[in-house]
């Protein structure tokens, strides 16, 4: 079970966020809502996309699991992570009730999904790996046009969330939307469920903890590239509650906690023009401890390193002959 990646004496200091509500049941794969999905398969990123906007992300610098919470979906399975909007007093998202993969529930309207693309691109930083989501806020008269790409060798993915009202034909003067736009997830730090939170109106997100809360250097971040107006930063459960209520709260929690994250733009005014944000996740650093060195070597460091060992090992076959 989850909460069995950190250890007692990480539950000794945690805050009150650890006496979350029980996780929803994930239903069967089978379940014929699951959103539609497609994979960029890239490197170091492996990212998983839904048609909900939903995400999971492979990290193959810290391989093993999925890096948002469930860890463990399968090939092609998205997790609890992505985008939301408040319009008229409705929060629309990732329809987490239908997802295989996943323990957060509904408690906004999903989305209704309009098209998945394929993945398109080379992974080039001329020619990224791109996919692009449309979706649209059931009868609100706004569509999100979410574009996610991604540069091989880069840690981050780079996320543009589009949003549009146009007027209806009858009504060409209608006013347009104010729209509150969110990303979240529930945060799976390298291969632990714990981790140390930060946010600001340019990052929200977690540093990894071993499993007896040392931090370590590995950090997962949404972007405010576009500066967020709010954000928060503390207990998973706290985060949804707090997307879910349409406002985040500027919270950061400072202690060891099984975290995540979110970043808020709000008061959009959106109309037949498009509102754009730029935002994205990233993924840096290792799982090793703040301070600690990591080695790295080139690949003349390598080539040498492997002389020195030949040598070594032809001296010590000479002495083992001579002294036979």
């Amino acid at each position: 079970m989850k909460r069995l990646f950190v250890v007692l004496a990480c539950l000794a200091i945690a805050s009150p966020a650890w006496a979350e509500k029980p996780r929803r049941i994930p239903q069967s794969p089978a379940t014929p809502a699951a959103p539609a999905t497609v994979t960029i398969t890239g490197s170091p990123l492996t990212i998983v996309v839904g048609g909900d906007t939903s995400l999971q992300v492979y990290n193959s610098n810290v391989p093993g699991t999925g890096q948002f919470y469930p860890p463990n979906c399968t090939p092609g399975e998205t997790a609890d992570a992505g985008a939301f909007a408040g319009i008229g007093g409705i929060i629309y998202g990732p329809d987490f009730n239908n997802h295989p993969c996943g323990s957060a529930a509904n408690t906004y309207t999903p989305w209704t999904p309009v098209s998945l693309s394929a993945v398109t691109g080379t992974g080039t930083t001329a020619d990224p790996f791109t996919v692009v989501i449309v979706v649209n806020a059931g009868t609100a008269g706004v569509t999100l046009t979410e574009t996610l790409t991604y540069v091989n060798g880069a840690s981050t993915a780079v996320i543009s969330l589009s949003f549009v009202a146009p007027p209806p034909p009858a009504r060409p003067d209608a006013p347009g939307a104010t729209v509150d736009a969110f990303v979240g997830s529930d945060l799976f730090l390298a291969d632990s469920d714990a981790g140390f939170s930060f946010a600001s109106a340019s990052a929200a997100g977690g540093h990894g903890a071993s499993s007896t809360c040392q931090q370590l250097q590995y950090t997962i971040s949404w972007l405010g590239t576009t500066a967020a107006t709010a954000w928060t930063a503390q207990g998973y459960s706290q985060v949804w509650q707090a997307i879910s209520a349409g406002s985040l709260t500027d919270f950061v929690d400072p202690l060891c906690i099984d975290n995540g994250a979110a970043l808020e733009w709000s008061g959009l005014t959106v109309g037949a023009t498009p509102v754009v944000i730029s935002t994205g996740v990233s993924f840096t650093g290792q799982a090793v401890p703040v301070g600690a060195v990591v080695p790295a070597l080139s690949v003349t460091g390598l080539v040498v390193l492997g002389g020195l060992f030949a040598v070594v090992g032809f001296v010590l076959a000479k002495k083992s002959s001579l002294g036979a």
